[in-house]
């Protein structure tokens, strides 16, 4: 059983332009402006995993989100600005909820990989479609705890031993095949990881490089704004035996590199993480 736990901040920020921000765009002149978004993400998921004959491992997460965002306009120029179509498409709040789970299974093939696959569980909450609702002037959510498909996944791990120091390498991807109950078509989502780690007796240290690709998300067609990107870091680790079966391990992820797909921006600061594991042998 492990309960992890992570905070990080994120920004975003788009050019809205007439005609679509707004149906005021029909009697007044709105210049094109940007939005721009914090969102301070805490993230924490439960997973229960059980492993049977030395080989296999079934596993089920679920994970739970506080999505704390602050919003604030501005014109191109940098100056603050209050649309005439108030705050229908962002505003400051702090949605929380339960997120999609996931149910997989994994096993060793051969002496160094260990490959698995699965399925999300659309327990997260959705929202219609936020591009139509803009549109017509209606107050829309672009924030959401879920796909609400049930989404394949796929996973494969690496490691081998060189002299006192471990390397390793790992990629899972989560692969939505078709839209949800509202249009939505969510993105294709792929994360990698690579890099040494070393024991120190009950101690345990790590480097990783890391990244993650995700595809352009669509609501009935239409390109989602708030997806589509791809972005690298590094992460350092240290893991720590309490006793009894408990492990805890604190990590800190840097990022070094952010693209975006689509028109907007995005970037991730510095995010922390704690797990707590406790390990039950028969």
């Amino acid at each position: 059983m492990s309960l992890a736990a992570a905070y990080g901040t994120f920004r975003t920020s788009h050019v809205a332009s007439c005609p679509d921000v707004a149906p005021e765009c029909a009697n007044a002149v709105i210049p094109d402006h940007l939005h721009r978004v914090r969102l301070n993400l805490f993230h924490t998921d439960l997973s229960v995993s059980y492993g049977w004959t030395g080989s296999r491992l079934v596993s089920l997460r679920v994970p739970y989100d506080v999505k704390d965002q602050r919003v604030n306009y501005r014109t191109l120029d940098g100056q603050p600005y209050a649309p005439p179509y108030g705050d229908i498409h962002h505003r400051t709040e702090s949605p929380r909820g339960i997120g999609d789970g996931e149910l997989d299974v994994s096993f060793a093939a051969g002496r160094d990989w260990v490959l698995g696959a699965g399925v999300t569980l659309p327990f997260g909450h959705t929202e219609p479609d936020p591009i139509d609702l803009g549109r017509r002037g209606l107050k829309h959510e672009h924030i959401q705890f879920g796909n609400g498909t049930f989404d394949p996944t796929l996973a494969a791990q690496w490691s081998r031993p060189f002299g006192g120091v471990r390397l390793g390498a790992s990629v899972d991807a989560r692969i939505p095949l078709y839209e949800n109950s509202h249009g939505y078509r969510p993105p294709a989502t792929v994360r990698w990881a690579a890099g040494p780690s070393l024991a120190l007796g009950s101690t345990g240290l790590s480097a990783q490089v890391a990244g993650q690709y995700q595809a352009i998300g669509k609501w009935n067609g239409e390109k989602d704004e708030g997806t589509g990107f791809h972005n690298g870091g590094a992460i350092l680790r240290a893991s720590f035996l309490l006793g009894k079966g408990w492990r805890v391990t604190p990590g800190i992820y840097r990022e070094i590199y952010s693209h975006s797909l689509s028109d907007e921006s995005f970037r991730q600061g510095a995010t922390y993480s704690v797990v707590l594991t406790r390990l039950l042998a028969r």
